[in-house]
C-alpha cells in the first residue's frame, strides 16, 4: 500500500462548494505575491460526499469512450476544489485567477466505492527559495481516502500568473515529431466554445478558458482549453483503443491549446507513453506516461 501524506491531527473541514469559492477567488486579485521565507507548505484536510452519480454520467457523456467505471481524471474535479479551498486561506500569497496548470499525475491505489464519502488530505508545497524567485510553481498533493484506505493520489504543479508572449528572438521551433514511432488512437475537433462547456461541467471558470477578450487580460490571444480536459480525452482515447481501464496518468502540458483547433491523440504501448499533437505532427501539446491495469499487473509479475 502506498504511503499517503497525512497531516498531524488537522481539523477535518467540509469541502466547500464551488460557487462561493469562485466568488471569493475574485477577491484574491489584490494579493501581492510576496512569499515569506518561512512559508514552506500549507496543509488541510477535507471531507467530501460520495460521488454524484448523475454528474459522473454527465462527465462521461461529455467526454465519451471511457472504459473506466470512474475515470482517474474525474477525481481531479474534487482535487481542484480542494486546491481552491486551501488557496483561499489567508496564508496563500498569490492571486488565484490566471494560474496555469503545467503538470499532473494521478494514480489509483485501491478500488473506489462510489457510495462512500472521502477524506482528502491536501498539501501545497512551495519551491525552495520561493521568496526570491520570479517564476514560481507550487506543488499540490491530494490524497483520497475511504475508510482510512488510500484509494487515489493526485499531484499537480501550477505556474503562478498567466501566459506571456516570448520576447523577440525567444521563439523556439520544435522539431517535427516522428509519428512512425507512435500509434494514433483518436482525432479530436475542439470548437471555440469548448472552454465554456467544460467550465460548466468542471466548475473551473478560470477566465483564460472562457472568452477572447477576458483571456487577453492574462496574456493569451485566444481562450485555451483546460489542461485536464485534454488529459481526460487522452485517457478516454487510450481506454477505447485498448479496451481496458487506465490506472495511472502522468503528464506535462508543453504548450497551451488555443481554441478552436484539431488535434490527434497517440500512444506507445510498450513504453506506456502518450502524446497529444496537432494534426501534422509538427508540435505536441501534452506528453506523458500511462499504465493500464494489465500493464501494472505485468510489472508486478
Amino acid at each position: 500500500m502506498a504511503q499517503g501524506y497525512q497531516a498531524e491531527n488537522p481539523p477535518v473541514k467540509t469541502l466547500p462548494d464551488l460557487p462561493g469559492m469562485l466568488l471569493r477567488a475574485v477577491g484574491t486579485v489584490t494579493r501581492k505575491g510576496i512569499v515569506s521565507d518561512d512559508l514552506k507548505r500549507l496543509t488541510s484536510q477535507y471531507s467530501a460526499k460520495p460521488i454524484d452519480l448523475e454528474h459522473l454520467a454527465s462527465y462521461k457523456e461529455k467526454i465519451p469512450n471511457f472504459v473506466s467505471d470512474v475515470p482517474l481524471t474525474y477525481f481531479y474535479l474534487l482535487a481542484q476544489r480542494a486546491h481552491l479551498a486551501l488557496m483561499l486561506e489567508n496564508d496563500f500569497p498569490f492571486p488565484i485567477l490566471g494560474m496555469v496548470h503545467v503538470a499532473n499525475r494521478m494514480e489509483y491505489f485501491a478500488p473506489v466505492d462510489k457510495k462512500q464519502p472521502f477524506t482528502l488530505d491536501v498539501q501545497i508545497e512551495m519551491p525552495a527559495r520561493a521568496a526570491k524567485r520570479k517564476r514560481i510553481r507550487p506543488m499540490y498533493l491530494v490524497d483520497f481516502y475511504q475508510d482510512d484506505t488510500l484509494v487515489l493520489r493526485s499531484s499537480s504543479a501550477y505556474q503562478v500568473g498567466g501566459g506571456s508572449k516570448p520576447g523577440k528572438g525567444r521563439e523556439r521551433k520544435s522539431p517535427t515529431i516522428d509519428l512512425s514511432l507512435w500509434q494514433e488512437n483518436d482525432a479530436w475537433s475542439l470548437p471555440s466554445h469548448l472552454g465554456r462547456t467544460y467550465a460548466r461541467l468542471s466548475g473551473d471558470y478560470n477566465p483564460i478558458h472562457l472568452h477572447p477578450w477576458v483571456s487577453r487580460w492574462f496574456g493569451f490571444s485566444r481562450p485555451i482549453i483546460h489542461g485536464m480536459y485534454s488529459v481526460a480525452r487522452a485517457q478516454a482515447s487510450i481506454e477505447h483503443y485498448l479496451g481496458e481501464e487506465v490506472t495511472l496518468m502522468d503528464v506535462g502540458f508543453r504548450r497551451p491549446v488555443f481554441l478552436p483547433t484539431e488535434l490527434k491523440s497517440f500512444h506507445q504501448l510498450e513504453e506506456g507513453r502518450l502524446m497529444v499533437a496537432d494534426t501534422r505532427g509538427s508540435r505536441s501539446f501534452l506528453e506523458g506516461s500511462f499504465e493500464t491495469r494489465s500493464m501494472h499487473s505485468n510489472k508486478e509479475d
